[in-house]
């Protein structure tokens, strides 16, 4: 924990998004950021040799106030200090984001053996096994995403079980709500 939030005490974000609820189940998964009125917000986990870290929208990742605890948790993330980051292709604004950085980025948008650690939204459930298989070896994960919109569509109660995020977070203990959260300005979980 002490890795991600290194130098950061609080979080901005008050963008132009609307974060959704993470809830935690499991002894693998800790709260990162919650808000003021308890709502888990960014959260990360241990899943086999690798971690990840979850965002409760995915616009909070390229968001230039999250821009430093990104940088902790691309690092945390990384299996190596030599590690390469590559990005899905959805998540471009991320990688444009942390261009200059220092980081070795690859934005090509494929999940290969030269990436150690993989960005990625919440919304496509097609890489599932392979993400899954990717973390379990050693591996790093970074993904955002929010499932209220979605729940509106396919009912609060089914978002835990059949939101395409959760089958790649959740075996982690880490899961996508129907829930609605605040943006704000929040103090980073000690």
């Amino acid at each position: 924990m002490d890795q991600l939030t290194r130098g950061i005490h609080s979080l901005d974000l008050r963008g132009n998004y609307q974060p959704g609820e993470l809830v935690l189940r499991g002894g693998h998964a800790f709260p990162v950021l919650k808000s003021s009125n308890g709502q888990i917000l960014i959260a990360a986990s241990y899943y086999g040799r690798g971690k990840m870290v979850v965002a409760s929208h995915e616009l909070i990742l390229p968001s230039q106030p999250v821009q430093p605890f990104i940088r902790n948790a691309l690092e945390w993330l990384k299996p190596s200090s030599s590690s390469t980051v590559g990005f899905h292709s959805t998540m471009y604004s991320l990688y444009q984001a942390l261009q200059g950085c220092g980081l070795k980025l690859n934005p090509n948008g494929k999940l290969e053996e030269s990436i150690g650690v993989y960005c990625r939204d919440a919304y496509d459930d097609s890489q599932v096994a392979e993400i899954l298989n990717f973390v379990k070896k050693g591996g790093g994960l970074l993904i955002g995403g929010q499932a209220w919109y979605w729940s509106y569509s396919n009912g609060k109660h089914n978002a835990l079980h059949a939101y395409p995020g959760n089958k790649i977070t959740g075996p982690a203990g880490i899961y996508f709500t129907g829930e609605v959260a605040d943006n704000g300005v929040y103090q980073v979980c000690r």
